[in-house]
């Protein structure tokens, strides 16, 4: 039998000589870089590959919710410019784990009370495509977008 590890990006700072303050670096960068991707996809029509770029490399294993929150309104501005007609075509397009990423912005987008409608017609699609599977891992998982409660204290 094969057994996998899991370990979690901030328990592995240590290990690799990464401090809390760079990976902070490391999340805002990769934010801009999402931002100024998923504009210019918005910007040229490019729905698509909006909503893929804006799912990728989340702020996952980091303590700044500002970032996360950024990060939520970003992936936010793709779901609202997505016609609801369009969501089935463009969820085709994602991979399981964009899909687990997408349920985890969504449960965080509902947690604002903001464009709550868009966020339900999105979850509904969503769950549709990716399971209930999907639910429970954005719920269980440490690695998350939602909240820093799976991030060890020092």
């Amino acid at each position: 039998t094969t057994e996998i590890y899991t370990l979690s990006l901030h328990d592995a700072l240590p290990i690799y000589g990464i401090s809390e303050a760079d990976l902070q670096k490391i999340a805002q960068l990769a934010l801009e870089e999402r931002s100024n991707s998923v504009t210019s996809a918005l910007n040229s029509g490019r729905m698509g590959e909006a909503l893929q770029e804006s799912l990728r490399k989340p702020p996952y294993g980091i303590r700044d919710e500002k970032v996360k929150a950024d990060s939520t309104e970003l992936v936010a501005s793709v779901l609202l410019a997505i016609k609801p007609a369009e969501i089935e075509k463009h969820l085709s397009t994602l991979s399981d784990v964009q899909l687990d990423t997408l349920m985890k912005y969504i449960y965080r987008g509902l947690a604002t009370y903001e464009n709550s409608n868009a966020y339900l017609i999105w979850h509904e699609k969503t769950l549709a495509k990716a399971g209930l599977g999907s639910i429970v891992r954005a719920m269980a998982e440490k690695k998350s977008v939602l909240d820093t409660a799976g991030v060890a204290e020092e």
